[in-house]
């Protein structure tokens, strides 16, 4: 079972590191990247309907910058229809930018490294935590689905761990804005442009340039 940690709340998870955390990290990616379903067997559980969105919901959680970016560079390509999300946006923004959360809070790896979600899974599934289910659709290899006993263990992470705020503060914003991220191209990143790719956006500081791009 995964427990709290014993570092301090301001402790910034690595990714060589604090296993624990990230796999908590990643039970908080499902609980608030799924759709909510429940039955009278199984309880309150959240359903994925693809790996790569779970990839995808965790990426933006470990990487703010990159977060805050995209999600800039959707609002100037279209501020009409952007203009319902404009609030969520500009509380988020703030948020992340406040004592440079943007640049002390990221957390780089590939975003999409087989090894590490293959052993990430094993370690959750073999706890009862997560299913991850074959899917019938063409479209769609895997169906995660975040089992009652892992809603349950969310839920109490985020009462009891306020180290875990970041991150629920985080993933209610993908969450709000997820139609506006789901199509984000995490290959190339064309939201980085014009002055950083993503070999570059590793090894500079992204607070300044966020603040320099945020011209509404």
């Amino acid at each position: 079972m995964i427990q709290r940690s014993s570092y301090p709340v301001d402790v910034v998870e690595v990714a060589t590191g604090f296993f624990e955390r990230r796999m908590a990290r990643l039970l908080i990616a499902m609980y608030y990247g799924g759709e909510r379903t429940s039955t009278l067997l199984e309880g309150e559980t959240r359903q994925i309907d693809s790996l790569a969105h779970v990839q995808q919901f965790d990426f933006w959680l470990r990487e703010p910058g990159h977060l805050a970016l995209a999600l800039i560079q959707a609002r100037m390509a279209s501020p009409d229809g952007f203009a319902s999300h404009d609030t969520t946006l500009r509380a988020a923004l703030a948020y992340m930018l406040h004592d440079d959360r943007v640049d002390t809070h990221r957390i780089e790896s590939a975003w999409k490294s087989v090894a590490d979600w293959d052993e990430s899974l094993s370690f959750l599934t073999s706890r009862a935590l997560v299913s991850d289910r074959p899917s019938f659709m063409r479209t769609r290899s895997h169906q995660i689905i975040l089992e009652a006993e892992g809603v349950r263990l969310v839920r109490e992470i985020l009462t009891t761990c306020p180290s875990f705020d970041w991150y629920r503060a985080q993933a209610e914003t993908i969450a709000a804005l997820w139609t506006v991220l789901a199509g984000c191209d995490l290959i190339t990143m064309p939201y980085l442009a014009p002055d950083l790719t993503p070999a570059t956006s590793t090894s500079v500081p992204l607070v300044p340039i966020i603040r320099a791009r945020m011209t509404f």
